[in-house]
């Protein structure tokens, strides 16, 4: 094969490839029924995946418009409810970035478990989506609250913090 058409199918491979990657991730027109929000779950997954495993200091446009489309999908959803408590969300103050990374690990709990309502298990579900972005750096300010809350899931201790935080028993 020629150079200049090796060069081309590489770069029609790479773009084919991007876009199938891409395309997995929410998108426009966002569902409007909850049959078509239901369908879109698998998305919604991939979505929060591209949120936790993409620098935003990288892909910052490409980032927050993924960030947009989830809280625009999570604002519309019929069967995902989300309840931010200050008293576990002390990370957000200085990276806010990370509330909707938050949002997005606490979401793909419930979808992945039966539409959970656990508030402890949601909530720890989230926190684990943040430090794993922060974790990544990406352009985040270092953060007391955040190092401390890596501890304590490093420790074990995650669970019974955040318990102790939602007034929760365990």
């Amino acid at each position: 094969m020629k150079p200049h058409l090796l060069l081309l199918t590489g770069m029609l491979a790479f773009s084919i490839g991007v876009s199938a990657q891409t395309s997995d991730l929410l998108q426009n027109p966002l569902p409007k029924t909850k049959e078509e929000f239901t369908a879109s779950e698998p998305s919604v997954i991939n979505t929060v995946n591209y949120l936790e495993s993409t620098p935003i200091d990288k892909e910052g446009d490409a980032w927050r418009i993924q960030a947009a489309m989830l809280m625009a999908w999570l604002t519309g959803s019929p069967q995902v409810t989300i309840e931010v408590d200050a008293k576990t969300m002390t990370f957000s103050r200085k990276n806010p970035e990370l509330m909707i990374v938050f949002m997005g690990g606490w979401t793909r709990y419930v979808l992945q478990n039966t539409y959970s309502k656990d508030k402890v298990q949601g909530n720890i579900a989230g926190i684990k989506s943040a430090i794993k972005v922060y974790k990544m750096g990406s352009g985040l300010k270092k953060d007391k609250e955040m190092e401390k809350l890596i501890k304590l899931e490093e420790d074990g201790g995650l669970e019974s913090w955040v318990a102790e935080k939602l007034g929760q028993k365990r």
